[in-house]
């Protein structure tokens, strides 16, 4: 029997669908594209916190599918079924089953328009190996180097989708940034 959309599938992919926070889960080469650039930033005096870099698909869909329904980009009689995840997303009325949703998505800490105009998707480069979301902190100006080992000043920035000069640093590493989605850095920027 089908269990509603809520907090208890956030529980449920806790313990059958976790993400990874290491690294080393990544694919290389991405894997020490990415420990390359993150040593830069920490050499430069950032703070890096990785928060996801390996997602199993289920996650990716109870994350996908929470994401548009709380958002009211679909209806919850939208999403397709998905072997082995038992999840009912309509609960009657369109009120209830985006309050299930919401639910999800607070309870995963996904970024809601403005930190995040997409909704997480169903075929991330998390899946394969080839993404990771980080926050980086730091404050005033930070001199990074990048991959050639010449050095940038990057001025700290609140919205980091729109800082460019830390966005060209992790390119010269072959890390990405998805301009839209603040922690997600990938092989391709998607």
């Amino acid at each position: 029997m089908p269990t509603k959309s809520g907090t208890f599938w956030v529980n449920w992919a806790d313990t059958h669908a976790k993400n990874s926070n290491s690294v080393e889960d990544l694919v290389e080469p991405f894997r020490s594209n990415a420990k390359s650039f993150i040593k830069a930033l920490k050499d430069a005096g950032a703070t890096v916190i990785v928060s996801t870099t390996r997602r199993s698909d289920k996650r990716a869909y109870l994350f996908h599918w929470s994401w548009k329904i709380s958002q009211g980009k679909c209806k919850a009689a939208d999403p397709p079924k998905l072997e082995d995840v038992d999840i009912q997303w309509d609960h009657g009325t369109e009120a209830e089953s985006k309050r299930g949703a919401l639910e999800m998505v607070n309870g995963f800490g996904l970024a809601v328009p403005p930190q995040s105009i997409n909704p997480p998707s169903l075929t991330s480069h998390h899946i394969t190996g080839n993404a990771i979301d980080m926050t980086i902190k730091w404050t005033g100006t930070m001199n990074v180097k990048r991959s050639a080992g010449t050095t940038v000043a990057i001025p700290f920035m609140s919205n980091v989708n729109v800082n460019s000069a830390l966005h060209g640093v992790g390119d010269s590493y072959g890390v990405k940034k998805l301009k839209t989605d603040a922690p997600h850095w990938s092989i391709d920027g998607h």
